[in-house]
């Protein structure tokens, strides 16, 4: 196969990505209670990041992760750092609707990777 036929099929397949992964909906936030909408999402954002940060802090003060370091939890910082709840503003057009989805996402995953940890730490204590 020469390199331009190569390249060709990678290149139409970038461009398909692309396109499946952009939304085509747009999200305006205007009008009566876009304020209260706003406000909402801010605030289910912060909630959101202080679960994240209770279960963060929570699973590092668990004996068999302590006993593995905190070198190895640092997954769990971050998680913390990038949560979207302490960081991303809801006023940016869509109402928070970027805000609530990446604080969901990343609040659903702390408690998946502190179990992963978990496993792992034990595995790792049985091996030694």
């Amino acid at each position: 196969m020469r390199p331009t036929n190569f390249v060709r099929p990678l290149y139409l397949l970038g461009i398909v990505a692309t396109v499946l992964a952009v939304d085509g909906r747009a999200f305006a936030c205007s009008g009566p209670g876009a304020m209260e909408a706003i406000l909402r999402a801010e605030r289910l954002g912060w909630i959101l990041w202080g679960v994240t940060l209770l279960v963060a802090v929570g699973s590092t003060l668990v004996p068999r992760l302590r006993a593995a370091g905190f070198r190895k939890q640092w997954p769990l910082l971050l998680l913390l750092v990038l949560h979207p709840g302490w960081w991303m503003s809801a006023r940016s057009g869509d109402c928070g609707r970027t805000l609530l989805a990446g604080s969901v996402l990343v609040a659903a995953l702390t408690p998946l990777v502190a179990g992963v940890l978990f496993w792992r730490s034990g595995r790792a204590a049985r091996a030694a």
